[in-house]
């Protein structure tokens, strides 16, 4: 391993940011966003350092700005902006692109969470503790009750056959990121889940990169992507916990209210883009082999056709086959070499 991955992964302890500042970007969430401020309030008592959150409402036709204008918790700052966005720029991207530009001030750390969520109590101060460890983007976990999917025969199909790929494609992906020095040797497999319900990312970091890419869905993916391609160092933080709602009529085209509802009623369910097929994984794997570990493909975009079930089912055994003869093999001769050379 050179020097330069070296330093990539290291963590060394940074300065702690100033304050923390959290992007909510709202649209007709009446019936949730009291529970999520009450959330945050709670996370935001147990940080000693200030917390505001930003209320982007976003077109609301209902109690949402009422709500959150007349929210009073000692722990919690809310600012409330009310937006109306013209059709051809109305998408949850945006929103959360405004959301955020509007929250990166100063020293902050920049968070960001949606509409329907319930952060875990720790979810600030894990966020906080992971980047003044020298993290400069934290990714956390969500967690859904998706059981009315799973009683589906579709959307059963989708999600085991979606599991034991995307286990396989994570694989190929962490050897790719220890061996360009995205993440650290030897450390735990990341979640690799990327979404903009459970982010965090230093305002000074976010204005380097030029901000969240301008996409009307898979903006949080997105912005790793970006994130990764100027050499940010990004943590994967289980402990980091949100709560989404399983809804099947959300506000976001594209979303995982529209996902959800067509994997309960496609016999062949799309798979997540971020499901590669099995010759992209080759070409990656070729690269790095050839001493060029590339970055990890942007998950906001599609690569080819998307996957459905039937074609995840169909490579499943050929991919199980390429990483346990190639991908381990040749991964376990690259760690005794970078072994060899820190020795």
């Amino acid at each position: 391993m050179n020097g330069s991955c070296v330093a990539q992964i290291s963590q060394s302890l940074q300065p702690p940011p100033d304050q923390i500042v959290i992007a909510i970007p709202v649209r007709n969430e009446a019936a949730r966003i009291g529970r999520l401020l009450g959330a945050l309030a709670v996370a935001a008592s147990r940080c000693h350092l200030p917390v505001t959150a930003v209320v982007l409402a976003n077109d609301c036709g209902d109690r949402t700005s009422a709500i959150a204008r007349g929210f009073a918790q000692p722990s919690l700052r809310i600012e409330l902006r009310e937006v109306s966005f013209p059709d051809h720029q109305s998408s949850a991207g945006r929103a959360r692109r405004v959301a955020m530009d509007m929250a990166a001030r100063g020293d902050a750390l920049l968070m960001t969470t949606d509409g329907d969520a319930v952060p875990d109590p720790g979810w600030i101060n894990t966020a906080l503790g992971a980047v003044v460890m020298g993290a400069d983007l934290v990714c956390g976990a969500i967690t859904a009750c998706v059981d009315h999917v799973l009683a589906t025969a579709s959307g059963a199909r989708i999600t085991r056959a979606e599991g034991a790929y995307a286990a396989l494609v994570h694989e190929i992906r962490h050897c790719l990121d220890q061996m360009a020095g995205r993440q650290a040797v030897s450390a735990a497999r990341p979640h690799y889940m990327e979404s903009g319900a459970s982010m965090a990312i230093r305002a000074q970091a976010y204005r380097a990169i030029g901000g969240l890419p301008c996409v009307d869905a898979g903006e949080d993916r997105a912005l790793v992507h970006r994130a990764e391609a100027h050499g940010l160092r990004i943590r994967y933080a289980d402990d980091m916990r949100v709560r989404v709602s399983a809804r099947l009529h959300g506000r976001a085209q594209g979303g995982m209210a529209e996902c959800l509802r067509q994997r309960m009623c496609d016999g062949d369910p799309l798979a997540d883009q971020a499901m590669l097929p099995l010759e992209a994984l080759r070409r990656l794997w070729a690269e790095a082999l050839a001493g060029r570990p590339p970055g990890f493909p942007d998950r906001a975009r599609i690569y080819g056709t998307r996957l459905r079930a039937s074609d995840l089912e169909r490579d499943l055994p050929e991919l199980n086959h390429f990483v346990a003869t190639t991908v381990r093999t040749h991964f376990a001769r690259w760690m005794q070499t970078a072994r060899d050379r820190a020795a």
